[in-house]
């Protein structure tokens, strides 16, 4: 599995549905930082990291702090007979959900896609015997 294409992916798939995205590498693993197209700067974005070796990596979605709480405050008001916030947190977390089922139903489908790639493209391959006459 190349990792790299399959950062790239993430990312298409954030800047398709309108976030302003950031990317970092490093040899172990891809972030991408991502963000609402109304957010001051980055630092309260969240994150989709991608880590480990073709062979064996993982994909996750990280919330930052402040999503975190914004959710928590709407849904703690409700106790309290809080309404617009809670309307707020209920409507992020929802979006949230909505977003996560929708990313990672398009990752299944690019790890496939980027999988049936790699192993046709495989070193390997060159190394197979030819087939008799």
């Amino acid at each position: 599995m190349n990792l790299s294409l399959l950062s790239e992916r993430a990312e298409d798939f954030l800047k398709d549905r309108g976030f302003l995205t950031e990317k970092e590498e490093s040899a172990e693993e891809y972030k991408i930082l991502w963000a609402s197209p109304d957010a001051r700067n980055m630092r309260n974005a969240m994150t989709v990291r991608i880590f480990g070796n073709p062979n064996d990596f993982g994909v996750e979605i990280i919330a930052s702090e402040r999503t975190r709480r914004s959710i928590k405050l709407g849904l703690l008001t409700k106790m309290f007979g809080g309404g617009y916030l809670v309307v707020r947190g209920l409507k992020a977390k929802e979006a949230l959900e909505k977003l996560e089922k929708e990313f990672w139903i398009y990752m299944e489908e690019k790890v496939a896609e980027l999988a049936g790639s790699y192993s046709r493209h495989s070193p390997s391959d060159d190394t197979l015997s030819e087939k008799p006459s």
